[in-house]
């Protein structure tokens, strides 16, 4: 089976916002969280999603789900104390429904919510025949590396063969369950933000699935009205037929 782990475990503490968490705030009517899921339901590889929650709403989000009729089964689970705790309550609860050891788990961000389902199903099939996939997108800017006052001439990377990781972040389960048992056995605590990170940290090469669509990160308040404007503009593109 393929399944999903939605990771909606935010405070949107850098939205700046004294309400809802970011994968809660409405736009146009309807939640971030739920145009994220949408899209993992719309997709026919995924067969189940489990949805990461923060513990402090997850009577807010049975709520939301309870007024959509979805057909795929959605379980919600705690999240925890920060990402890697948050993906391994979303390991267990995918375990504890019947994953077994040869299931796809595709990892994404609940604020995430236009990723495409292309993109979902070339992360499957990438990780079907590799074990694992991350989701990168190619940089416009031109990208240097650097200290707080100064570069030289190699810290310039070429544009072509420089990406910015985004998600679905995909993996076997089997080696996800061996990366997140290796990186907790680490001595010195590490500072890693996603599954992709601590398999690359183990000294695993990760095959890359590229995007290059607005696959953007809801943070900021400018990121929010980048996605309603975004939404408005493919709604305008249908109404008049240039799709």
């Amino acid at each position: 089976m393929n399944q999903a782990i939605i990771l909606a475990g935010g405070t949107g503490q850098r939205m700046r916002t004294s309400g809802l968490p970011k994968q809660f705030l409405m736009v146009y009517n309807k939640p971030v969280i739920i145009y994220t899921i949408e899209k993992f339901v719309l997709c026919n590889d995924i067969d189940m999603i489990a949805i990461v929650c923060n513990p402090q709403y997850i009577d807010y989000m049975q709520d939301i789900l309870s007024k959509y009729s979805f057909m795929k089964k959605i379980i919600i689970t705690p999240g925890g104390k920060d990402r890697q705790g948050s993906v391994l309550n979303g390991i267990n609860a995918i375990i504890q429904n019947g994953g077994q050891q040869d299931d796809i788990i595709v990892i994404h961000d609940g604020v995430r919510p236009l990723v495409e389902q292309a993109t979902i199903s070339e992360n499957i099939s990438v990780a079907k025949k590799y074990g694992c996939a991350m989701t990168v997108k190619p940089v416009i800017e031109s990208v240097i590396i650097t200290d707080e006052n100064s570069s030289s001439f190699k810290d310039f990377k070429k544009r072509d063969s420089t990406y910015s990781l985004t998600s679905p972040q995909t993996f076997k389960l089997s080696i996800l369950e061996k990366v997140y048992k290796e990186v907790q056995g680490v001595i010195t605590p590490i500072p890693l933000l996603d599954a992709a990170l601590a398999y690359a940290y183990l000294g695993n090469k990760i095959p890359i699935v590229k995007e290059y669509n607005h696959n953007i990160k809801i943070t900021t308040a400018e990121d929010y009205y980048f996605f309603k404007a975004l939404l408005e503009l493919q709604e305008n593109k249908n109404v008049f037929g240039l799709i």
